[in-house]
């Protein structure tokens, strides 16, 4: 196999970004060709809540999509974040093929470098958040059969939600329709798949209900990566009078996957459906369990004032098997089994009044969150669980106590400022239950700002300008091992890493938001992100990794955003993303107790420079059929800091067909999609700053899924 399909040359940089700057202009000019049935479709008016309170997306001077309900589940797989994430600018949600391994997301170059789990970014599902008090977000619980909309926020608004909001992703749940109904769905497709569940839900004297339970099999499209996956998600809602409602909300999800690794360079040359090394002798592998239920209770007490109060709780249960390094049978310490409860409160006061004749609206609250961790490792013999002598017992937890205000004064129809602060409070501690040291414990404390200023042109056209300040916590993840234990020969004792400092971010976003007419929105915002104290690798060693802080890092970019009601009953969409992450200033890292100097301007790795998604859809008068088709670019990904390995960028085609009945009671539907329909090779992703330069996760060549639903309303 030709190692430039996979790999970097000159050539092949400047091909991708070609594509992508020749998509992005032609799929431009489709979007002035007029518009001669505006009237006869419009694009629906999208509300987000994003921002902690309603309001037209064109209303808010902050980067914020909507992944709407149609967009989540016409012709979609429904498995994966990645999915919907695609569609929405500044966003890079990388799919490893590998249920053993969460997805590796980043917004505007935020969260590229998490080794485990999504780090950087705030994950919030039916107000209950996705990510612990530390920082470390999980998603594998969230159930997209039964989602109604994502809410996806980029730059300095994100800052508003404490630590680790580098990008704010929110998912909500759909409700319930008037009356009853029962919907049973189905797919199957390339590699195993299989994907079959439930979903029943009404609405009946002020209760509203959502139930999903659906399972997921994959064989996997590399060797070693079977996957199954349960997931049930259950919404509930009460309205009391007209000032209070309550909604409950429980899920869980199950998982067991088998881990296929990266791959290195040469592995993915030769065969990039393989294994990594040593993933089948020691058979590496995932298992979760993980049960949550939360409550938002909102009252209002008075014309301007409400409420809300948002309990939760939570447990997860994780037992991860890594693979020995070599030519060994043994990991040591190659079995991880975390036990989680997490908890806490969060709440919101929302006043909306006047100062003068100029409408205010002030929101603040308290977000508190905790969580306990019991840490244990033992020995992977071969796949198995063994004892080993040094072996962790660690009970460790995180969290936080944050305090906000924000406000939005609008002195005139043209004009608004929004200003807002947060303090926020986060202790990490790691206290060891054996004969190993304790890792100390740690509190962080900042004061978060945001301002901005927006100005309409016109009644559905507006510039904004917003300015934030963030920062971002190590999480319990990265204070396990001291650089001198990971570098260490003989081993020395681990004190770990716990004074690490958080870095701290300046934000500033300038842009354009219009709705052209009533069939047409567009979108684009510059950026400028700089980062002190940034965490990176200090050094990999053996399956160990230490962190650092380094002194600068910046992130620079172009994000674009539109959709078009076209003519003949076509519609068109484009997402496009320029970002520049880079570091600063120079660094020497460790890599296998070899000294390395990461130079100044390398890349961040992790992070495409550019992506492009872009659909032209046909949907016929009565809905009953729609085609569609969707084109998918990315530029190059750096795979470390040194930037010595990199993924070539890539274009893929989907295809996409949609089938629409109604008989009585009964709604049916069908799908059937084709992706990477010219059977491209390339890498979906990268494991960063992986030790044994296993970097490499291949993505499927062309693949087919097809499924059905049915509906019947009682």
């Amino acid at each position: 196999m030709n190692k430039n399909i996979y790999l970097n040359t000159p050539q092949q940089i400047q091909l991708t970004r070609y594509v992508i700057t020749t998509s992005v202009f032609l799929c431009i000019q489709l979007q002035v060709i007029p518009n001669a049935s505006a009237e006869e479709i419009q694009l629906d008016p999208v509300v987000v809540s994003a921002s902690r309170t309603e309001q037209r997306m064109i209303d808010t001077a902050a980067s914020i999509d909507v992944v709407n309900s149609q967009q989540l589940h016409n012709g979609q797989a429904e498995q994966n974040l990645s999915e919907p994430l695609a569609r929405t600018p500044g966003i890079f949600a990388l799919n490893r093929q590998n249920y053993a391994q969460d997805l590796l997301i980043s917004s505007r170059g935020f969260g590229a470098n998490s080794a485990f789990g999504a780090r950087g970014i705030k994950l919030i599902v039916d107000g209950i958040p996705g990510t612990a008090a530390d920082g470390q977000g999980q998603i594998s619980h969230i159930d997209l059969p039964s989602a109604d909309h994502i809410e996806v926020m980029r730059g300095p608004f994100s800052v508003l939600y404490g630590n680790s909001a580098g990008g704010v992703i929110n998912v909500f749940t759909e409700n319930g329709k008037p009356g009853v109904e029962a919907s049973p769905y189905f797919s199957a497709g390339s590699y195993g798949q299989r994907k079959y569940g439930l979903k029943a839900d009404g609405e009946q004297n002020n209760i509203n209900y959502v139930i999903d339970a659906g399972t997921l099999h994959t064989d996997g499209y590399r060797d070693h990566s079977i996957a199954d996956r349960k997931n049930e998600n259950a919404k509930l809602g009460f309205k009391f009078g007209q000032d209070t409602s309550v909604t409950v909300v429980a899920n869980n999800v199950n998982l067991t996957a088998q881990d296929p690794l990266g791959l290195t360079a040469a592995q993915l040359q030769i065969n990039p459906r393989q294994s990594g090394t040593n993933a089948v002798t020691s058979d590496t592998r995932k298992s979760v369990d993980q049960t949550q239920v939360g409550v938002d209770l909102t009252q209002r007490i008075s014309a301007n004032d409400s409420i809300t109060l948002t309990p939760y709780h939570g447990e997860r249960h994780t037992i991860q098997y890594l693979a020995a390094t070599g030519a060994a049978t043994t990991a040591f310490n190659g079995v991880i089994n975390l036990q989680r409860e997490f908890y806490g409160m969060n709440s919101k006061w929302l006043h909306t009044g006047m100062v003068g004749d100029m409408p205010l609206k002030l929101v603040t609250g308290l977000d508190n969150n905790q969580n306990q961790d019991h840490r244990q490792t033992f020995n992977n013999v071969s796949g198995l669980q063994q004892p080993s002598t040094t072996g962790q017992d660690y009970g460790m937890s995180a969290r936080n106590l944050d305090e906000y205000l924000q406000g939005e004064l609008r002195p005139s129809e043209k004009l608004a400022f929004t200003v807002g602060a947060r303090h926020s409070e986060t202790t990490l501690n790691a206290t060891s239950n054996n004969t190993l040291a304790s890792l100390g414990a740690h509190t962080y404390q900042a004061t978060t700002g945001l301002a901005s200023a927006q100005y309409y042109l016109r009644e559905n056209t507006n510039v904004y300008l917003s300015y934030g300040t963030g920062f971002d916590t190590p999480t319990l993840n990265q204070i396990i091992y001291s650089a001198a234990y990971v570098n260490a020969t003989p081993v020395v004792t681990n004190t770990g890493n716990i004074g690490l400092n958080a870095a701290s971010t300046q934000q500033v976003e300038i842009g354009l938001k219009s709705e052209i007419s009533h069939a047409a929105r567009f979108t684009v915002a510059l950026f400028d992100a700089n980062t002190s104290d940034d965490i990176v690798v200090a050094s990999s060693n053996a399956g160990k990794t230490a962190y650092m802080n380094i002194p600068k890092t910046k992130r620079q970019g172009l994000e674009l955003n539109t959709q078009w009601q076209l003519p003949y009953q076509l519609q068109a969409s484009l997402a496009y993303t320029f970002v520049d992450a880079t570091v600063q200033q120079a660094y020497t890292e460790k890599v296998s107790n070899a000294s390395k100097l990461v130079n100044v301007g390398n890349r961040i790795p992790g992070v495409p420079r550019q992506g492009l998604f872009a659909e032209l859809m046909w949907l016929n008068a009565d809905k009953s059929i729609e085609f569609a088709v969707e084109g998918k670019a990315a530029d190059s990904i750096a795979a470390n800091d040194l930037n010595l390995e990199s993924a070539s960028g890539y274009g893929i085609m989907n295809l996409r067909a949609v089938f629409r009945q109604n008989a009585d009671a009964w709604s049916f539907s069908e799908f059937a999609r084709f992706d990477n329909v010219f059977d491209r090779a390339y890498v979906g992703s990268v494991i960063v700053n992986q030790a044994s330069s296993q970097f490499y996760e291949s993505a499927p060549g062309r693949n087919w899924l097809a499924g059905a639903k049915a509906t019947y309303k009682f």
